[in-house]
C-alpha cells in the first residue's frame, strides 16, 4: 500500500463522524414541523439507508410506503429537505458532533505525508461545510482537494460517478487511491471505480455486506487499522 498510495478518497456520513442519528433527528423534526404523520425510527431508517441521498429517500418512503403517502411533488420535497438540512447544521454548530476516533489522526498524518485527501459522498456541499467547521475549524476545501458531493452527480452512491470524478479532477489512477468508507453501498461505489477501499462499518451499517472489501477494521484508531495502513501513515 505504501509505495503506491497517493490519494486517500474519504465518505462523510457514517465515515468522518457518526452523522446519521443527527440526519435521522432532523428528518423526524422536519416531518413533525409540516404535519406529516411519518416517523423513521431506527430500524427503519436503517432499511431507508439504503437509498443514497436525502430528497431521494424521501421519495423512496412516499412510495414505498402507501399508508404514509402524502404524494409530495418534487418541488415540496426539495424545500422539504432544504429545511431539514438548516436543521441538521443547526445541531452541527451547536456541537452535537463529534469526528470518529482516530479520523483526525490519520487526516493530520496524510497531509503531514503529503498524501492527497478527496471526498466522495452522497450528501451535499452544505452539510459538509458544518461538520468540517465544527470538527476541525476549517473550510473543507482547506482540508481536501477536491469535494464530489452528491448535487454535482445525476447519480449517487452505489453507483461509481462520485468516484470517478475525483478520479478524473484530480488525474489520479484507481491504483494510487484508497477509499475510506463506513457502508455497503459506498463500498459498492468505490469498487465500482476499481479502486481499493477500507470500511469500517458505522452503526446503522453493521449488518451491511462488506466481502468486497479490501481492508476491514472494527473502527479508525492506530491499534484497529491494517499494518499497511499504519505503515503508509505512521511511519
Amino acid at each position: 500500500m505504501r509505495n503506491e498510495t497517493n490519494a486517500l478518497i474519504f465518505d462523510v456520513d457514517g465515515t468522518l463522524a457518526e452523522t446519521e442519528e443527527l440526519h435521522r433527528r432532523a428528518f423526524n423534526d422536519v416531518f413533525k414541523k409540516k404535519g406529516l404523520n411519518w416517523y423513521w425510527d431506527k430500524p427503519l431508517y436503517t432499511k431507508l439507508l439504503r437509498v443514497a441521498g436525502g430528497k431521494e429517500r424521501i421519495k423512496f418512503y412516499q412510495t414505498n410506503f402507501p399508508k404514509h403517502n402524502r404524494s409530495l411533488s418534487d418541488h415540496d420535497v426539495s424545500l422539504m429537505h432544504k429545511e431539514k438540512t438548516q436543521i441538521y447544521t443547526g445541531l452541527v454548530e451547536n456541537g452535537a458532533l463529534t469526528l470518529r476516533p482516530g479520523i483526525h489522526s490519520i487526516i493530520t498524518n496524510a497531509l503531514e505525508k503529503n498524501i492527497l485527501l478527496a471526498i466522495a459522498t452522497s450528501t451535499s456541499h452544505s452539510n459538509l461545510i458544518p461538520l468540517t467547521q465544527s470538527c476541525f475549524g476549517k473550510k473543507p476545501t482547506e482540508i481536501f482537494s477536491y469535494l464530489a458531493t452528491g448535487d454535482l452527480v445525476k447519480r449517487k452512491k452505489p453507483a461509481a460517478d462520485l468516484y470517478q470524478m475525483v478520479l478524473q479532477k484530480m488525474s489520479l489512477k484507481p491504483k494510487e487511491c484508497l477509499a475510506i468508507e463506513d457502508s455497503g453501498i459506498g463500498l459498492m461505489a468505490a469498487k465500482g471505480a476499481n479502486i481499493r477501499t477500507l470500511v469500517s462499518p458505522s452503526f446503522y451499517h453493521m449488518s451491511d455486506d462488506f466481502t468486497e472489501a479490501d481492508y476491514i477494521c472494527a473502527g479508525f484508531e492506530r491499534e484497529q487499522l491494517p499494518k499497511e495502513f499504519c505503515q503508509l501513515l505512521y511511519q
